[in-house]
Formats: C-alpha cells, structure tokens, sequence
C-alpha cells in the first residue's frame, strides 16, 4: 500500500513539474514572437523613411530637370520580396508663386495588409524647379 502512494505521488509531482515547465515555455515563446514583431516593424519603419528620403531627392531632381514634372508612383528595384512604393507629388504652392511643393508618401513594404506609410513634404523655389 505504501509503495502506491509514492508512485501516486511522484506522478502527481511529475505532471505539475510538467505543467509548470509548458506553462514557463509558453511565456517565453509568447515573449520571443512579441519582440520579433516589434524587430521587424522597427526595420519596416526605418525602411519607410529611407524611401521616402530617396523618393524626396528623386522628385526634387526630375523637378529640376523637366518643367512638365507633376510626380509618379515610384517603385524602386530591389531585391527583396516586397519593395517598397513611393508616391510623389508636385504641385504649385499656394502661399508662395515662385515655388513648388513635393511631397512624398512612402509605403514599406508595398503590402496592402501591413505596411508602414511615412511623409516627407518641401517647398522648392520655382528658379531651382525649372531648367
């Protein structure tokens, strides 16, 4: 009888000890998948930024070079799965006739689902905008 209850017993002990090592696992798991997100939206968001910079630069030299330059959905080539887009805009600004304002909306990456949009705007003056 008494060899029953130390089975008993050291089986209950084993499946707590379990219990309690899934349930630690599970936290750790759940942790580790958290910061992966976090990682990988930050590097989407850093990206955003540098398109946006780059799309920022593309528009003010097109701008410069043609007169007729009104922006474009820019897709730069790159070499991973999901690049990223960039929509320019140049439009004559209102509170200055003798300028012209760029903005830029970038998308990284250029997923609908989840992406992340980031908005560069300037003032150009009109002598600097044309040929």
């Amino acid at each position: 009888m008494m060899i029953v209850n130390r089975r008993g017993t050291a089986l209950i002990v084993a499946l707590v000890t379990l219990v309690v090592v899934m349930l630690v696992a599970g936290t750790v798991l759940r942790s580790l998948i958290a910061a992966h997100r976090r990682t990988r939206q930050s590097q989407e968001e850093v990206q955003a930024q540098w398109l946006a910079e780059a799309a920022l630069e593309r528009a003010l030299v097109m701008a410069r070079s043609r007169a007729d330059y009104a922006g474009e959905t820019w897709r730069p080539a790159v070499t991973s799965e999901f690049g990223g887009v960039a929509e320019i805009h140049i439009e004559h600004a209102a509170d200055s006739p003798k300028a012209v304002k760029v903005t830029v909306q970038a998308h990284y990456p250029d997923r609908e689902f989840r992406r992340t949009t980031v908005s560069r705007e300037c003032l150009v003056p009109q002598a600097e905008a044309t040929p």
